[in-house]
């Protein structure tokens, strides 16, 4: 019977096409109207796995003012800190405790979409998502991490660090001022010390100028800007090297990390270590969302990325807005756990310090 009814609709249909494109059109324009009246008179949560001030909650922060006035409902958007290891604590909140309706969402250190395949934040068992099932909305910038030193330190160049011991400040064992240390001294022979245990980008600072530390081997470029930009112009602070093929367009004098590399093995770590820095300060929900949300949260992402008020404030700020979408975002972490294990293992031991 129920065959036959299926049968009569789609002959129904074909005689008469105008009603099977109104049908058509109405499908296709639903699930947009849903997901837009969804969020109208709604508050959105994002949850920043960084502690107020650095890299991460400066971006967060710039977007969340952003953000709202490009979808559709125009919901308040609301940050909340939870700078617990290395975003760890922020990524299984969004996988397993989150609304799943589009109303949290965060923004998390570009690494710990990974970890579940590397291990480096904390024991495998401690990684209760996987990076795959998160739905990412797209990323605000890519990062190039660089070693800087300030100018009280005897480090003047990075062929120095080869030579004597620089002594590095960082947030945590999993941030990008430990990784990339570990990986630098590993593969080519440097001499870092690493202190860990400082909360954020102001005390690092001040524990340099303190002469506690001598600089940061993992501070991201736009982050560094943004924070110490007058320092470096007063030659306060010294860009050594960039850890990167590509040179970021305001350090066109400082090396890259690819001049001193020649060993393919170790070519092929140092590219995976820095492989995720395409997706430099990421965006994502909870796995679960419902697809129209995700894609009305894509998109409005990328509009918001490209507002010329926002733009404008982050040129101000000296903020880089290199985007990437949430299709690619994704794409990207889907290649990552496909690692060889012959490449992704020795790095995770080298950034975890065995």
């Amino acid at each position: 019977m129920i065959g036959m009814l299926t049968f009569r609709f789609i002959y129904w249909l074909k005689r008469s096409p105008c009603l099977a494109g109104l049908l058509l059109a109405t499908s296709l324009t639903a699930m947009p109207a849903a997901a837009a009246d969804f969020y109208a008179d709604k508050q959105i949560n994002m949850i920043v796995g960084s502690a107020v001030s650095g890299g991460y909650d400066t971006y967060a922060r710039l977007v969340a003012r952003h953000w709202p006035k490009h979808i559709p409902g125009k919901p308040t958007i609301i940050v909340q800190n939870m700078p617990a290891a290395g975003s760890l604590a922020a990524m299984n909140a969004l996988a397993n405790t989150a609304p799943r309706d589009g109303t949290t969402i965060g923004a998390v250190q570009n690494h710990v979409g990974i970890e579940p395949i590397m291990g480096v934040t904390g024991p495998i068992e401690s990684m209760r998502f996987d990076g795959r099932a998160m739905n990412w909305i797209g990323s605000a910038t890519k990062e190039i991490p660089v070693v800087a030193a300030w100018s009280n330190s005897p480090i003047k160049k990075f062929q120095d660090t080869f030579e004597q011991e620089m002594v590095v400040g960082s947030s945590g064992t999993a941030t990008a001022d430990t990784a990339y240390p570990r990986i630098l001294n590993a593969t080519l022979g440097t001499k870092f010390r690493v202190i860990a245990g400082y909360k954020s980008a102001n005390e690092l600072a001040v524990a340099a100028e303190r002469g506690e530390i001598m600089g940061r081997a993992g501070w991201f470029v736009s982050g560094m800007l943004a924070t110490q930009g007058q320092q470096i112009a007063d030659g306060k602070i010294i860009v050594l090297v960039q850890l990167s093929w590509e040179k970021h367009p305001e350090l066109p004098n400082v090396p890259l990390i690819s001049e001193f590399v020649t060993d393919p093995a170790k070519r092929d770590q140092i590219a995976f270590s820095l492989s995720w820095l395409a997706m430099g300060r990421p965006f994502l929900a909870p796995p679960g969302v419902p697809a129209e949300r995700v894609k009305l949260l894509r998109d409005s992402f990328m509009q918001t990325m490209a507002d010329p008020a926002l733009v404008a404030e982050a040129k101000g700020m000296r903020l880089d807005v290199l985007p990437m979408s949430g299709d690619d975002v994704q794409a990207l972490v889907s290649r990552l756990y496909e690692t060889p294990r012959s490449v992704a293992d020795p790095v995770r031991d080298i950034m975890m310090g065995k």
